[in-house]
């Protein structure tokens, strides 16, 4: 058995989308790469969640934090696996987080560049599946990637929640890389500059809440995958011209969290509902925009079916920035470590 190391240390990339901080961790997490990815993520999120707590809470990280742990791929169109951590636990997929997971790849030379100015495209296996991230090059730096990834569909329309001291609220479930609750903010009188404040967030997390409580609907081909955790608010939205909508949207991750950037599979989620709707056609895009101004775009590309639900394909653009790059060096006895139970970090990979 191997002995185990004397200190951990974990390097990473930070990766700007849209105002938010997605961690790239590029070297110096052991797992055992002989399970799918889907299964080292089920086991991060149980004996290895010490990683996601050490990178998201204080004093290294917040909560409004993602994480993105670059592994080996097991797919063989595959140049990388990722797993996926946020506040809120482990989604399957994530469009901002493919986002950076591509550029941090790109700019360390993880995957060779095979242009300076143009486009390549980074092959990727998230926990749900394959994914394509179309990467944008100027002056050999990304500028920009778009994401091609897990089919969104509508589960569950025209639903309804009692509320304890608000009543019945209205909402429509979504699988878009992770169960989406979609509600109505300004049917029930919240302001886009108020979803971030202390009773925005409340409130986002008490409707959450009472869906939890009785839900037990199962992703078709996934199946158990939790309950929902991630709530989008949408406010006005409108057809700018033939196949071009604009909206204004914002995501919740549960507990206590909304991003700056509106995420991509909560805008893929917000074209799904238009989809299903019969209101746009292929080739529509969608605008969708967060209060604090960050925006990502979404084309419609295709229809699928995923079980019995119309599925959605959709390609969703956005503009990854570099911020650093980030060695930490913990020792074994390390309180962080303790307060963590992540001594598995100071484990020797092995096969």
């Amino acid at each position: 058995m191997p002995k185990a190391k004397s200190h951990a240390t974990i390097e990473w990339m930070d990766v700007d989308v849209g105002g938010d901080i997605h961690r790239v961790v590029l070297k110096g997490v052991p797992l055992d790469e002989r399970l799918s990815v889907r299964e080292r993520m089920e086991w991060l999120s149980d004996a290895g969640d010490g990683l996601r707590q050490l990178l998201i809470e204080p004093p290294y990280g917040e909560p409004s934090f993602c994480v993105d742990l670059i592994t080996s791929p097991q797919h063989a169109q595959a140049q990388a696996a990722f797993v996926i951590m946020e506040v809120m636990g482990y989604p399957f997929f994530s469009g901002s987080n493919t986002m950076a997971t591509a550029c941090a790849l790109v700019e360390s030379g993880r995957i060779a560049k095979t242009t300076d100015n143009g486009q390549q495209c980074v092959r990727l296996e998230a926990p749900g599946g394959r994914v394509d991230a179309h990467v944008a090059l100027v002056d050999g730096h990304v500028v920009s990637v778009a994401v091609e990834g897990d089919e969104a569909f509508v589960q569950a329309a025209e639903q309804r929640v009692v509320v304890a001291g608000l009543g019945e609220v209205d909402y429509q479930l979504v699988w878009s890389g992770g169960h989406y609750v979609m509600v109505d903010a300004d049917g029930l009188g919240l302001a886009p500059d108020q979803a971030a404040s202390a009773e925005g967030l409340a409130l986002a997390g008490q409707i959450i809440e009472a869906i939890q409580m009785d839900f037990n609907l199962r992703h078709p081909s996934l199946g158990d995958v939790g309950k929902p955790r991630f709530l989008h608010w949408m406010w006005s939205q409108r057809e700018q011209t033939r196949g071009d909508w604009h909206g204004i949207g914002a995501t919740y991750g549960h507990p206590g969290v909304l991003w700056r950037v509106p995420t991509g599979t909560g805008t893929a989620a917000r074209m799904a509902l238009l989809a299903h709707a019969g209101r746009v056609a292929v080739g529509a895009s969608l605008r969708n925009t967060s209060p604090s101004g960050a925006t990502l775009e979404a084309t419609l590309l295709g229809h699928g079916l995923v079980g019995e639900f119309a599925s959605i394909h959709t390609r969703v653009v956005g503009e990854p920035r570099v911020v650093g790059q980030v060695s930490l060096d913990l020792a074994s006895e390390s309180p962080l470590l303790n307060q963590r139970n992540a001594h598995w970090l100071l484990a020797n990979p092995s096969g």
